[in-house]
């Protein structure tokens, strides 16, 4: 994946290295997954992430603080899901 935003590419600096099978390999954390979903801004994107928030609803705070960096309809789609 490359970043084409700089928050895109903050998210990538803050993947972690999870090891299986051979070599380790950069997985996104939680809350940049949701940030990515918010991104993509489709009905399963908005699914996915209700799914996430409710089998981790720790997440929240990490979202909040990056989502100034969002594009404004990403935003939009934060506050409707967590007024859902």
């Amino acid at each position: 994946m490359v970043g084409r935003w700089k928050w895109e590419r903050a998210v990538i600096e803050r993947a972690e290295f999870v090891t299986s099978g051979p070599r380790p390999f950069p997985v996104v954390r939680a809350a940049d997954l949701i940030l990515l979903k918010l991104s993509a801004g489709g009905p399963q994107d908005a699914w996915d992430i209700s799914r996430l928030l409710a089998v981790n609803e720790t997440v929240v705070a990490e979202v909040e603080q990056r989502l100034p960096d969002l594009q404004q309809d990403a935003r939009d789609l934060w506050k409707r899901i967590r007024n859902q």
